[in-house]
């Protein structure tokens, strides 16, 4: 009746499995794409968290804020409160508007809920959050100022379960929050060069990636070795990071999806860029420590497939190197 299954379909199921086998408490249940039609959407939440919303998957979603919001909205059930990160106007609009009609409540990040930065030291970053039921001080292991929205939404949202009769601790929030792990996302893989990956492959993850290298990190020239999917905002990208790199080398994952790099290449090329060609992403880390000095940066982005690839190929080098020490 509904046709063949599609992997994600399968694998959300699988987790819905998995997580009722292991009997686990709550389930953090993150949609896939969009939200109004995705596998995800069967369940019926405590409480709905809209991250914040820029343009991407436009071809499917919309190509509009106002469109992509809508369909994340979809997310929002009858009467269950959400929390949303701070938004454009256009979109907060559509997330009010929904609320309203489902009789559910809007708490928002930068007006009922808000951060104040504390400061960064290596690669973690400290904050105090003042929530609706009280202030926490936290640190956690993520670089990037949109990451203190995400933690204060996250705050949000635990405080939600709180006054829903769930014993929710500030002492079990800050020791959770330490402990976050979200591989790729401002990573720090070495240093001296200092080789960081990141997986923003749209212009406003693009803009945050360039503003966290240049707020959170000191290096001498930086090299960007970027490979992208065929659907993504290239010019967008480009835009936002071109200003901060020396050097830029094209190279591609081994997803179906991805941009080979020749037509990369011509691409960047239209943007005034003369990138370098690598045939996969390790040749691509070789080329740039070749060139780096060791105050230089190297960022490996544009995409999470090419950054996967990068974390395993550094991963197995220091594997390899502790196999030959005596």
């Amino acid at each position: 009746t509904y046709g063949l299954l599609t992997t994600f379909e399968v694998t959300t199921a699988m987790a819905f499995e998995y997580f009722r086998s292991r009997g686990v408490d709550f389930q953090v249940i993150e949609t896939g794409l969009g939200g109004r039609l995705d596998a995800t959407n069967v369940v019926d939440p405590e409480v709905s968290v809209i991250t914040s919303i820029s343009l991407d998957h436009t071809a499917v979603l919309g190509d509009t804020l106002a469109k992509i919001a809508v369909e994340k909205a979809g997310i929002i059930k009858r009467g269950k409160p959400v929390v949303s990160s701070p938004q454009p106007d256009e979109v907060d609009e559509v997330l009010e508007r929904t609320c309203k009609k489902k009789g559910s409540n809007l708490i928002r990040v930068g007006q009922d809920v808000s951060w104040e930065y504390l400061g960064s030291k290596k690669e973690r970053q400290s904050l105090r959050v003042k929530g609706r039921l009280g202030i926490y001080d936290l640190t956690i292991p993520l670089l990037g100022r949109h990451q203190l929205d995400n933690a204060a939404a996250a705050v949000a949202a635990l405080e939600i379960l709180e006054e829903k009769g769930f014993n929710v601790s500030a002492e079990s929030i800050a020791r959770g929050l330490a402990k976050v792990d979200w591989p790729g996302r401002l990573q720090v893989l070495s240093r001296q060069p200092l080789l960081v990956v990141d997986g923003a492959h749209n212009a406003e993850s693009a803009a945050r990636l360039r503003q966290a290298l240049q707020e959170y990190f000191t290096f001498d020239r930086a090299i960007l070795i970027i490979g992208v999917s065929a659907d993504k905002d290239l010019s967008g990208i480009v835009s936002e990071l071109a200003p901060v790199f020396d050097k830029v080398i094209a190279t591609h994952s081994i997803h179906p999806r991805a941009m080979p790099e020749p037509e990369l290449v011509a691409a960047l090329q239209r943007y005034g860029i003369d990138a370098m060609a690598t045939r996969d992403v390790p040749a691509a880390l070789a080329l740039a420590r070749r060139l780096a000095g060791p105050g230089d940066l190297i960022c490996v982005t544009g995409s999470l497939f090419v950054v996967a690839e990068a974390i395993e190929h550094v991963r197995q080098q220091v594997a390899n190197e502790r196999l030959q020490e005596p």
